[in-house]
């Protein structure tokens, strides 16, 4: 199926490999390690440090989720730094904030010190350095290769979560959280901080053009994608060609907010359940040991499954994918209504984590859309819009639990929250050029310009 755009027959393979490619080595194993401390860590944390500072479920899980919910929340800002001031600044600041935060948890006596180190220190600098900064790092070094590179960024922070967790399960179990979050802190600290000064902001800082193609290849792959739309009366831009919207052209296109309605549906039915898996499987009647291991198996099922996305991203419309993906996550948790058995919940492990494959995507199709200069943004707009999500639903499944001693209710709604989500993605469209840019690309009038498609 050819895609609108240049094909991979229109460029040359470059002689020696790209070295964007050493650039998202670096950035993935970053990631790693924010996503076993961080993007994971709570649904670890959460029963030990329910239960050693004596606090209830709906409790724990409120800070866990006003943590998530505030960097979600400053979103917009932070994105618009991110543009502003470049990647690889915020990325260390966060870097600092995280590791810092996570020293003041691990000397946590009461629901307030946990409440300012998760909510001030480590959920703002780990969302300003692993979601914004770093996703946007990936979009300026990659425009064809995009949501490939994106996925590769993103399996290998499930992997190294799915390598970490039962390491931290371990640690919990034969010493204390409190181990755990130190741990965190060196690795932040000892590890992530050290290596970000060897990150470059994008590859025209050091004299290259994203997916290391040459300008010469830029123009033959431009000029041959007019002519297949000349042809075929298919208006649009190429890979390398592509506009770059301003913020307020992308938030007049359907394209943006289908998107964004269906990012935040899906958050929404993440949140509901992810802090609490580990405490679903025990209610299920999996034992701690075995519970560990079953949401170990959830997050490893990310690595294959973003990878496998991400390889055919560019070869399926990314409406159907995005939406089926939801599918999967709908079947997941009526799986784990349905039964006790230990083999249809660990069915729901594997289908759970296939599903969230469509991450990669989910980001991947800001850049497709809109371009690489205001990204940040962008995708600060979206985080924005779920914030609410992740402080009303993790809190609302534990005070369900709390009073009714059920998980039932809340993988109810994250199913039907999921099922929404999949509709919202399924009507996205490509968004028309911009008018100030369609009469010149096109020679025509600026209204008659259609949209272009998938």
């Amino acid at each position: 199926m050819e895609r609108m755009g240049s094909t991979v027959s229109d460029l040359h393979r470059p002689k020696k490999m790209y070295y964007g490619w050493r650039m998202l080595a670096l950035v993935s194993f970053i990631g790693a390690v924010n996503n076993s401390f961080y993007s994971r860590g709570a649904t670890v944390f959460l029963i030990p440090v329910e239960t050693s500072l004596g606090l209830s479920r709906a409790t724990a899980s409120l800070i866990f989720s006003l943590a998530r919910s505030e960097g979600a929340l400053g979103g917009p800002a932070v994105g618009y730094m991110v543009d502003r001031f470049g990647t690889k600044r915020m990325l260390i600041i966060g870097t600092v904030l995280a590791g810092a935060g996570f020293i003041i948890f691990a000397t946590a006596t009461n629901v307030w010190i946990f409440a300012l180190a998760y909510m001030l220190f480590i959920s703002f600098g780990a969302t300003m350095a692993f979601e914004d900064a770093m996703m946007a790092m990936v979009n300026k070094w990659f425009s064809r290769f995009r949501v490939r590179a994106m996925a590769i960024r993103e399996a290998t922070g499930n992997l190294g979560s799915t390598a970490m967790i039962p390491v931290m399960v371990l640690v919990i179990a034969a010493y204390s959280w409190r181990t755990a979050a130190v741990m965190a802190a060196c690795a932040y600290l000892l590890i992530v901080l050290p290596l970000s000064r060897f990150l470059k902001e994008s590859p025209e800082s050091i004299g290259l053009l994203p997916d290391g193609v040459t300008p010469e290849e830029v123009a033959a792959a431009s000029k041959a994608a007019e002519q297949r739309r000349m042809g075929s009366a298919i208006r649009g831009t190429s890979d390398y060609d592509q506009v770059d919207y301003t913020v307020k052209e992308a938030l007049r296109t359907w394209g943006y907010w289908s998107l964004l309605v269906g990012t935040m549906l899906r958050q929404a039915s993440r949140a509901a359940v992810e802090v609490h898996l580990i405490a679903i499987f025990q209610w299920k009647g999996v034992d701690p040991a075995s519970a560990g291991l079953i949401y170990t198996l959830w997050t490893g099922m990310n690595v294959p499954s973003k990878l496998l996305f991400g390889y055919f991203a560019d070869r399926a419309p990314k409406p159907a994918v995005l939406g089926g993906g939801m599918l999967l996550y709908v079947i997941a948790f009526v799986l784990l209504l349905s039964s006790d058995r230990t083999w249809i919940i660990v069915a729901a492990a594997v289908i759970g984590g296939t599903s969230e494959g469509i991450t990669p995507i989910n980001w991947g199709t800001i850049g497709d859309y809109f371009g690489r200069r205001h990204y940040a943004t962008l995708r600060g707009f979206i985080g924005m819009s779920y914030s609410w999500a992740w402080l009303v639903m993790p809190f609302a499944s534990g005070w369900w639990f709390d009073h009714h001693d059920s998980y039932g209710v809340p993988l109810v709604v994250a199913s039907v929250v999921a099922a929404f989500s999949a509709g919202a993605y399924a009507s996205m469209r490509r968004p028309k050029l911009p008018a100030r840019l369609t009469a010149v690309r096109t020679g025509g009038d600026a209204q008659d310009a259609p949209p272009g498609r998938e």
